[in-house]
Parts: C-alpha cells; structure tokens; sequence
C-alpha cells in the first residue's frame, strides 16, 4: 500500500440488508479490532474490503449483499462501490440484462467512483458499463461477444467444463453472432465467467482508479486456515494421488524452500566476493584500524554464527581463526578485508534469520513439552523434551492455528499491506488469545504491515479495548 495512501475508514451500508458499520482506523495506528455479535457481518465486510484489492474480486462483490462501500485514505481520497448504480429512467436495466438472481445481475449494478484528494472531477468506472456516463464507453458491451468469440473457442477446452462451461461452447460453436443477452444466459453466476471474459471486464479500467486498486495490497487470513493443499493426482501415476498435506506441513516445506533460496543467494554472494577478494586486498595495503577493532567486529560475527548455526544455515564451526595478539600493518589489512567480505556474506541471512527466531520465540513460548527446531532439509520440525522427533500431524488444532498464524504473518505478507484476520481466537486457549496483540505488533514492526482483526472475543482485545470498534445489531 502506498505510503501515503493509507486506509483510515472502511463504511459499509445495506450489510445483509440491514447493517451499516464504520470502522475507523488512524493512519498511526498499527491494528484496528472490530468487536460483534454473530451475524453482525464481521466476516464480510473483511471480504468486502479484501475484494477491491488488485486483482478485484468481483464475484464476491457481486455476492454479498450490501448497498455501498466507502473507503477513506489517509491523502483525502474517497472510493466508493454502489450496488445500485443510479441511471436514468430510461436506462432501469441495462440492454440484455442478466436473469434475476444470478451474480452478473449485480455485477450489472456495481459501479466504482474515485473522488480524488485534489478535487478534481470524480473518475467512475462500472465494470459492465450501463451508459456513457457510468464510467466507460458503452461498446464494451455491444461487441462482447463478437470479440470473445473466438477467444473463448480457444480457450474453453472440451474436458472438464461445468455444464454453463459447455453450454456456452457448443451455443458459440454454432452461433457465432451470439448476443449479450445469450452471454448472460449461459453464465449465470461469476465463477462460471471464463478468465477472457473477466479480463474484458477490467480491460478499460481508469488509470487513476487502476493506481488506487492496486496500491492496496491485502493480504487475508480467513477462519479456514488450517486447510492444506488438496490432493492431486502425479502426472507419471494418474492411478496414485500424492498425500494431501495440513497447512503446517505446507508451510514446513515453504520454509525449506526458503532456506534453500537464501544459500544459493549467500553462495552467489560469496563467489562474487572471493573472486573480487586478491585485487580489493591489493588496492587497499593498509588498514588504520586498531587491533581491539578487528578483535570486537570477529566476535559480532562469531555471535552471528552461532544464530545462523541454530537455523541451520551455516556451520559456526567454520571460519575459525586466531586473530594475532599483536599485528602488523598488512595482517590489519588482510584481515580487515576478510572481515568485511564476512560480514557482507552473512548479512544476506539477515532478514530470514529475523523472521525465524521470531518464529521460535514465539511458537516456544506456547507449546508444552515440546518445541520447534529449523531445519534445512525440512523447513521446522518438532522435538520433544526427551530429544524425540514428533509428527507435525500430532500438533493439537490449537498449536497448529498459533503456528500458523505466526508463520502466514512473518513470511507470507508483503511489507506495507492490510492485514485482514478474522477469529484469531479459533482453538486457542485464553492465555493464548491475551498475548495475541502483543505477538502481533512484534511481528508487524519487523514485516511492517497494518491490521484489521475481526473478533469474538473480549481477550483478544485485553489492555487494548480502545483499539475496538463494536458492530451492533442496530440499522442505520
């Protein structure tokens, strides 16, 4: 998210046909907690707000049920979705409109309006134009089909299509001035629509309001996020499906592939430096440096090591060297040099080594007669008291929901985005819930991200109940 467009006020009204809930959340402020009873619509107005990230989602903004949408930003910048799209009397519905019910009726409906912090002239954009004065030129319509026609020839294969899927290829085959309206009636619902479809869909999209969309960047943390990667079928054995994997085990192998990525960047590094290191060293003879200098900097590096042993990225036992107890001018320099090269090796496991003793602290401070070991070849795995290997499967549901949580956060949201997590309290006991916050706050001053949490609750919040805001029953 750009920073200096900030989210600082998410509206919604017409929720489920009834709610309309502000959640203001300050520029300076880190985390923002939205507090209900169920049915208020929490969870919603978080997908709501995850939806109008780049790329915008909108079969689920189509699906849910709500009249507007305001998003305020920090520079003065207003967006705003409409379900219900005012238009003329003449225009009630658009040419060809789709059949009552289905998601392209409120697709037809929707229309996106920019007003700009500068006051300029607001930028609309309806992603199925109505008119000229809906946000684009009404062509975008008129010619759909004839300019999908053969797109969608080529890329609606005949194996595995839904039934709409090859509706709409056997009317196309046969058909090809097919109309809107035939269009519509073969895809009733958004997740039916073809991906060339929806790109024609956002194809004209303002550049102004394209700026906007894709500077907020969101990343969802929904109350699924145990589920695993489903099973797929091996290519070399269609017969044998591979073993479905838990989320933990998911992310085990992230890591490792993590590890992996930064040893052959630190490998790339230092091959660079090696072969750089005899002319560096002969252009710089002399180093005015003390000797307590090189001894202090060695021993920061030393303290490195042994970090990066326990991660299993280098072995702290190599590298050794007796540093002279006095020097002469050339070995300052040659060991200047060396130690410098060190230091630019090793920082490239700077921010990984961040991350996992994070990781570590965190989940150890948690688990009981148990904890979690980095390795290079797994990712992490669990050890017991006595030394023992566990399963990651043994893990508790309450475990595996506070170690995946800690994991999503510090290696899969990108610095600067919206965080959106809904029911972090899901298996977790009390004790847990009340040092959720302050895990998160630590965790968001190293990745540098913003928090929207959504609730039930009441620890969750702890000392920091001026952080909530509280969804009510009551209509506006």
């Amino acid at each position: 998210m750009d920073s200096d467009r900030a989210l600082v006020q998410v509206k919604v009204s017409g929720l489920l046909g009834r709610f309309t809930h502000t959640v203001d959340f300050p520029a300076s402020d880190e985390f923002v907690i939205v507090h209900g009873p169920n049915g208020v619509g929490k969870t919603m107005l978080l997908d709501l707000v995850s939806a109008i990230a780049w790329p915008v989602d909108l079969g689920t903004l189509a699906r849910v049920p709500f009249e507007t949408l305001r998003l305020q930003f920090d520079n003065g910048s207003v967006l705003t979705i409409d379900k219900n799209a005012p238009r003329d009397a003449a225009e009630s519905e658009p040419r060809h409109a789709p059949a009552v019910g289905s998601d392209l009726l409120a697709l037809s409906r929707l229309l996106f309006c920019l007003e700009p912090a500068t006051g300029e002239e607001a930028v609309k954009w309806a992603p199925w134009p109505l008119s000229e004065d809906a946000g684009g030129p009404s062509e975008t319509t008129r010619p759909l089909s004839r300019q999908l026609t053969a797109r969608l020839r080529r890329d609606l294969a005949p194996g595995g299509m839904s039934f709409t899927h090859r509706q709409l290829r056997d009317y196309l085959a046969h058909r090809p001035s097919a109309d809107d309206s035939m269009l519509f009636e073969a895809l009733a619902n958004w997740d039916d629509v073809p991906g060339p479809l929806r790109d024609t869909l956002t194809d004209r999209l303002p550049p102004e309001l394209r700026h906007v969309l894709t500077g907020l960047v969101v990343h969802s943390i929904d109350t699924h996020r145990l589920l695993g990667l489903s099973a797929t079928e091996d290519r070399r054995n269609q017969n044998r499906p591979r073993p479905i994997l838990t989320k933990v085990e998911e992310f085990a192998n992230d890591l490792a592939h993590r590890l992996a990525k930064e040893l052959a960047e630190n490998s790339r590094r230092s091959q660079e430096l090696d072969r750089t290191y005899p002319q560096r060293l002969l252009e710089n003879p002399a180093a005015d440096v003390s000797e307590q200098d090189i001894r202090d900097r060695y021993d920061a590096q030393n303290d490195l090591r042994r970090q990066l042993g326990d991660i299993s990225l280098v072995d702290e036992r190599t590298s050794v060297i007796e540093i002279p107890q006095r020097m002469q001018d050339w070995q300052r320099a040659v060991l200047w040099t060396y130690l410098g090269d060190t230091e630019a090796k090793l920082a490239t496991f700077r921010d990984i080594l961040d991350r996992v003793s994070m990781l570590r602290e965190i989940v150890n401070r948690r688990f009981l007669f148990k904890h979690l070991e980095i390795d290079r070849e797994r990712g992490f795995r669990l050890v017991d008291d006595d030394g023992r290997d566990l399963d990651l499967a043994s893990l508790s549901s309450g475990e595996q929901h506070e170690l995946v949580l800690a994991y999503d956060l510090l290696f899969n949201v990108p610095s600067g985005a919206l965080v959106l997590i809904d029911e972090p309290e899901i298996s977790l006991h009390v004790s847990w819930q009340k040092g959720f916050i302050d895990d998160l706050r630590a965790i968001a001053s190293l990745v540098r991200f913003r928090t929207i949490v959504a609730t039930h609750s009441p620890q969750i919040a702890g000392k920091w109940a001026d952080r909530m805001v509280v969804l009510g029953p009551a209509a506006e």
